[in-house]
């Protein structure tokens, strides 16, 4: 099983829309398919309509990072075939960080690798155990996808988030995850604002980027309304066909 975390420390970047999106394709191409929200606002819970469920039944992410419930035992089947959720509430954001061990998610889902090709966890957008937890799970074969919208506050979540990367694994002495950044909400005629965003993008990091990028639309808003990811709602709309491309080059790009 290969694990793809979607972090960046900064809000509002796409984060939430990427792993869903993705999650969606890989199973919609038959692999099967593990989506893990780590993020306390539930945004990847919600699109499954999962949130409800979670909360009364009491398993989920709580349950498998703090009560060493096995992925079996936390996760949901969805609507969609092939495709599971572990999923989040609210509840998560009060939890003792400090009784999280660093490589709770790795062992979970090494335990049950066998019983899934893909695993993408969504991360929240804070520097805290939660990340660190998406990150080691990613070591090795996996990869961090770091999503950046092109606008003044470019560098100030991508850089914290690269930098967390690299010193956790130095930290914990195992492998850096590969690590791409991934342009989000790119419009079809850049303003000077983001051409200077994507300038600095690649004076810092020129060989760190996906080749594709993900253009902005009004579609993936309306789909987000109806709690569809934009390769449902709209798959032959030009973000759908941007994130088809996505899945085909972390894959085998």
């Amino acid at each position: 099983m290969r694990t793809i975390a979607v972090s960046n420390y900064k809000g509002g970047v796409g984060k939430t829309t990427t792993a869903v999106n993705l999650a969606t394709i890989y199973a919609g191409r038959g692999l099967r398919t593990l989506l893990v929200d780590l993020d306390p606002q539930a945004s990847a819970t919600d699109f499954f309509g999962l949130y409800e469920r979670t909360a009364q039944e009491g398993r989920g992410a709580v349950g498998l990072l703090y009560g060493n419930e096995p992925v079996e035992r936390s996760a949901f089947e969805t609507g969609t075939e092939n495709l599971s959720v572990v999923p989040s509430t609210i509840e998560l954001v009060d939890q003792n960080e400090l009784l999280l061990r660093e490589q709770r998610l790795r062992f979970a889902l090494d335990d049950c690798a066998e019983d899934y090709d893909v695993c993408i966890v969504d991360c929240s957008p804070t520097m805290k155990r939660l990340a660190f937890n998406a990150y080691l799970a990613a070591a090795g074969e996996g990869m961090v996808i770091v999503p950046v919208k092109l606008d003044s506050t470019v560098m100030r979540g991508t850089a914290l988030t690269v930098s967390a990367i690299e010193s956790i694994s130095d930290a914990l002495r195992v492998p850096t995850p590969e690590w791409r950044i991934l342009r989000t909400c790119v419009p079809g005629l850049m303003t000077n604002a983001e051409a200077t965003g994507a300038a600095v993008l690649d004076e810092y990091f020129p060989d760190r980027q996906f080749s594709t990028v993900i253009h902005a639309s009004s579609k993936v808003c309306e789909g987000s309304w109806q709690w569809q990811p934009v390769t449902t709602f709209k798959p032959d709309s030009r973000p759908a066909k941007d994130y088809e491309a996505l899945a085909e080059e972390v894959l085998h790009g």
